[in-house]
């Protein structure tokens, strides 16, 4: 079993909903990242955490028709090891190799039977 990281919320300006999580919820932020494509506020909510996703740049091959929800993201140990058991399980994650968002964290998605964008992500936030 997995253990759930994060659910993301796409949002519309991170900084303004970050600050109405923080004020009307008790949030706290935890971290932040930002390239060309996107920016991302993680708040921490009573242990749980909630990644405000500001879409910079829109790439609909890589997001798909997501809603409000983009995606849940799961703990693991290994990325690598990880998207081969995806392979030899038949299901072909979104991108060839793991991704690296700042110095601590590497990720990757993929569908569920639905298409549902899911997200395994290893590192701390």
């Amino acid at each position: 079993m997995y253990k759930v990281a994060h659910i993301g919320l796409v949002v519309k300006d991170a900084d303004q909903s970050s600050l109405f999580y923080q004020q009307v919820l008790n949030c706290e932020v935890v971290n932040s990242y930002q390239d060309e494509r996107v920016k991302l506020i993680f708040l921490n909510s009573g242990g749980q955490i909630i990644e405000l996703v500001q879409r910079l740049q829109e790439n609909a091959t890589e997001h798909g028709t997501a809603g409000i929800v983009d995606h849940i993201a799961f703990e693991v140990e290994d990325v690598f090891a990880e998207m081969e058991r995806l392979h030899s399980l038949g299901i072909m994650p979104l991108s060839d190799v793991p991704r690296s968002i700042g110095t601590s964290l590497k990720n990757f998605f993929f569908l569920g039977p639905d298409g549902e964008r899911l997200e395994f992500m290893q590192g701390m936030l």
